[in-house]
């Protein structure tokens, strides 16, 4: 099957596995009723997922797919600010978001957080960095979440510069400070 395909298959069943969500909680959907709904055979949504506790990938591969569409609108933005870029789709994304993280999908989505962030450090870039923002953007995603998305993108953004420069700041300090 082309990529184009798979991708298209994919979203489908992503989407069909949303609107599931909306109806009821995730434990109790299963395979057969995503596939009903999205008409999609069982035999091509285990082609493409490995089992039901897989389903969590769909969503992952939406949530991606759909970055990589909402980077490229957004270029400009993202080469001067991937991570305010990010935020802002975030928060576009925030219904599916939600869902994901009232349904107990915390680890999909911090899968999905370590590969949208993986563009904003450079290639061949440093592991414990990519981590780090990785997982330093998660955490601030996740009490975003727990607020309700009660900040602006651009708020957030500004909290993040503030705590990064902070911390550099005092880093900075205390290493002048050992030189005497």
């Amino acid at each position: 099957m082309k990529k184009n395909q798979t991708a298209f298959v994919k979203l489908c069943l992503a989407d069909a596995l949303i609107r599931l969500m909306q109806e009821r909680p995730w434990a109790e959907i299963g395979v057969s009723e995503v596939c009903e709904l999205s008409g999609v055979g069982r035999t091509t949504f285990y082609r493409h997922c490995d089992c039901k506790g897989s389903m969590d990938e769909l969503l992952l591969f939406k949530l991606c797919y759909d970055w990589e569409r909402y980077e490229l609108l957004h270029r400009e933005e993202a080469e001067c600010d991937i991570g305010c870029t990010l935020l802002r789709y975030i928060y576009e994304s925030r219904e599916l978001v939600l869902l994901m993280y009232r349904n107990g999908l915390e680890g999909a989505l911090r899968r999905a957080f370590e590969r949208l962030t993986a563009a904003a450090v450079p290639a061949g870039g440093n592991d414990y960095l990519r981590s780090f923002y990785s997982y330093g953007y998660f955490g601030v995603i996740c009490r975003w979440i727990e607020r309700g998305f009660d900040d602006s993108p651009e708020q957030l953004c500004g909290y993040v510069r503030e705590a990064i420069g902070g911390g550099c700041k005092k880093a900075n300090e205390s290493a002048a400070g050992g030189i005497s």
